[in-house]
């Protein structure tokens, strides 16, 4: 009897973290539907070098990629590093389009990233797209 109830128990605790780790088909289903809109306002903005409305589309814990700057901090040097190419760089990035993320599976978070693997962006929790930031090494 004790033996049933212990594999009882390791089966619920398994089933119980897969289901968190996982994101549902209507929160897929959600963030494909809202993607286009999304890509369009943010692929604008790269191009027309706007910091102010791509700031609009982070999140406040943006990932610089390793640094452990904000959002703006990392804006600002994009901004700052012009001239060496640094607003090219993301164009020729995006300009690749993205693919949904399937190495981040656990996350339990709708991810995508540019094709040539610089950039992710995530569908949070309050049901909007995000451009969540660089990925780091």
């Amino acid at each position: 009897m004790k033996t049933h109830r212990m594999l009882a128990m390791v089966f619920l605790l398994l089933a119980a973290s897969a289901a968190f780790g996982q994101t549902s088909r209507a929160t897929n289903a959600e963030a494909n539907r809202s993607w286009p809109s999304f890509w369009r306002q943010i692929t604008a903005a790269i191009n027309k070098k706007d910091s102010v409305a791509l700031r609009k589309m982070m999140p406040n814990n943006f990932n610089d990629g390793g640094g452990g700057g904000t959002a703006n901090e990392w804006l600002k040097f994009i901004d700052e590093n012009e001239r060496n190419g640094s607003w090219r760089d993301l164009q020729k990035s995006f300009a690749q389009g993205t693919v949904v993320n399937r190495i981040w599976p656990s996350k339990g978070v709708p991810t995508r990233v540019t094709r040539d693997k610089g950039y992710y962006f995530e569908f949070r929790k309050d049901k909007r797209w995000y451009f969540a930031g660089v990925v780091g090494d």
